[in-house]
């Protein structure tokens, strides 16, 4: 088989194809998105809403909802992995940042108690640094702002009681998952057509 010279305009036109894929792949991420953002909004309204205006003795049991989350993020995961044509080296550094993160949340959260169950704070640094790396990596603005809230909120939350951690946690999951997950899916169906 020869190799085929190619044109500069030919060789601009591959590479314009080639980022145009792989930007594709990241818009459908998503899912992602959308599911850890309605699951954390969720979890953390129930939290406020059972420890603020009721005897529940168990306001973090929305929190429960992960454990399906973990699970439904693991078979997409595993299933987009399969149908990939092509698994790059960021494919690789996107799954890995974000299992990382989780990891690490999770860890914070189990030893919650150690640190008077001041979690919120971490985990919504965190966010902001998962958020921040996806939309560099996808070149995507609306991530890059959720970031930003993220990490702004954390500020915040430093700074008031763990019950109202809670709502702090729902706006930045509002505005760093939700509001670029569906910006997302909606350019994905964009271009789709």
């Amino acid at each position: 088989m020869e190799d085929k010279e190619l044109s500069p305009q030919e060789s601009l036109d591959l590479i314009q194809q080639m980022i145009g894929k792989a930007r594709k792949r990241y818009t459908d991420n998503s899912y992602f998105f959308l599911l850890w953002g309605w699951i954390v909004m969720f979890a953390s309204l129930f939290h406020y809403i059972t420890a603020a205006y009721s005897s529940f003795k168990y306001p973090y049991a929305g929190w429960s909802l992960t454990i399906i989350g973990a699970v439904l993020s693991m078979i997409k995961g595993s299933k987009k992995s399969r149908q990939a044509q092509v698994r790059n080296y960021t494919d690789k550094l996107y799954g890995w940042l974000w299992a990382s993160l989780g990891i690490a949340m999770f860890t914070i959260i189990f030893n919650g108690e150690s640190i008077g169950w001041n979690t919120i704070p971490f985990i919504l640094l965190l966010a902001g640094v998962g958020t921040s790396v996806s939309g560099a990596m996808m070149n995507f603005q609306p991530l890059r702002i959720g970031s930003i809230i993220f990490w702004l909120l954390a500020l915040a939350a430093f700074r008031v009681d763990p019950t109202k951690q809670m709502l702090l946690m729902a706006s930045g999951v509002a505005f760093g998952y939700l509001v670029p997950g569906y910006i997302m899916k909606s350019n994905a169906k964009k271009n789709a057509v």
